[in-house]
């Protein structure tokens, strides 16, 4: 993996939290086509000099129907504590087409729980069967994915274990074979699930739909910064199946941001091309800064384990303020990925 693609990885999530409109993992594989929006977005930002970050960030980019007669009730309240408490992640899929493996996941407490699945052997980029489940935690998202719902008509209206739901074609148009459920498996619980690219696609996703089951998993952050708990987990490399993951976040210390991103596969050398980068000592350990854009600093933690924090302002590029963020960030060595590729 050359340097500018470590730099990329490492420094996922470091965009502005307003992306802009998209089915992102769609127009990746289908650049020709537009898609009607999703929560999944893509914002790409580089920093002040020559540093790529890619930010794999997301929107509740979902609105009440503006059809004419559409209605816009609210969601019924309920004192019944939601399955999904964003603790863990809430529900899960207990049936899959064949060969799809998950690799991304986005916890966002005050937003949504987001994760993806794809096929683990690619069938070009033009048609490689995905899959993403988004949990609703916002009153909006859970509002406008109601909505959606209730004002289903024709075709749209499907039912899922005996409760109203809409399906529809995302791309509506016939040459992809595209799937997208939004369902209320429970009072309070709103959750949009979209298949790209499978044979026999509404009953799949259909099918998806109904083998969801409460999932008691733990959903907590393996990194925080300033005590927060939203993160990203991003897979790198070519496969799922290579076990390079990195878990990115951000977070304010004193009132100054800072991003911050927790991998098992950044090459020790990130030297070259964007500035020197200078040996410096955080948390007792050797580590490395470089003074381009608002500041970053590298340290490797333990064996495989490399944490790169990186500046949100002006307030954060001198070398001394860095460090003391990376002594802040607390940091589990050990989280648990076994789920990727699974």
């Amino acid at each position: 993996m050359d340097t500018e693609s470590q730099i990329r990885d490492a420094l996922r999530l470091r965009a502005e939290q307003t992306p802009p409109e998209g089915n992102v993992l769609a127009a990746l594989y289908r650049p020709k086509k537009s898609r009607k929006p999703l929560f999944l977005s893509l914002a790409a930002a580089t920093g002040a000099v020559a540093i790529a970050a890619v930010a794999v960030v997301t929107t509740a980019n979902i609105r009440p129907s503006t059809e004419a007669g559409a209605q816009n009730t609210t969601v019924p309240t309920t004192t019944t504590a939601a399955t999904n408490a964003p603790a863990t992640l809430g529900y899960s899929p207990t049936w899959l087409p064949d060969g799809m493996i998950e690799g991304d996941r986005i916890v966002d407490l005050d937003d949504r729980t987001q994760r993806h699945w794809v096929h683990r052997v690619p069938n070009g980029q033009s048609d490689t069967p995905m899959f993403t489940l988004v949990i609703a935690h916002s009153e909006e998202g859970k509002q406008a994915l109601h909505n959606r719902i209730i004002n289903a008509s024709g075709d749209s209206r499907a039912t899922v274990n005996g409760k109203p739901a809409q399906i529809t074609d995302p791309q509506q148009d016939a040459t992809n074979p595209d799937a997208e459920v939004v369902l209320n498996p429970e009072p309070g619980v709103y959750i949009q699930l979209t298949l790209l690219n499978a044979p026999d696609v509404r009953a799949s996703a259909l099918r998806i739909a109904e083998s969801l089951r409460p999932d008691p998993t733990p959903a907590r952050s393996p990194m925080s910064i300033g005590g927060s708990v939203d993160y990203t987990v991003t897979v790198n490399g070519e496969t799922h199946s290579e076990g390079k993951w990195s878990v990115s976040t951000s977070g304010e210390i004193d009132g100054v941001g800072y991003s911050a991103t927790l991998s098992n596969n950044i090459a020790p050398e990130l030297k070259g091309g964007y500035g020197t980068w200078v040996a410096v000592t955080a948390r007792g350990l050797p580590a490395e800064y470089l003074a381009t854009g608002n500041g970053y600093l590298r340290v490797e933690l333990a064996p495989q384990r490399y944490l790169l924090v990186a500046g949100n302002g002006p307030d954060t590029k001198s070398a001394e303020a860095l460090i003391a963020a990376a002594e802040a960030v607390e940091v589990d060595l050990n989280p648990d990925m076994s789920w990727i590729g699974r």
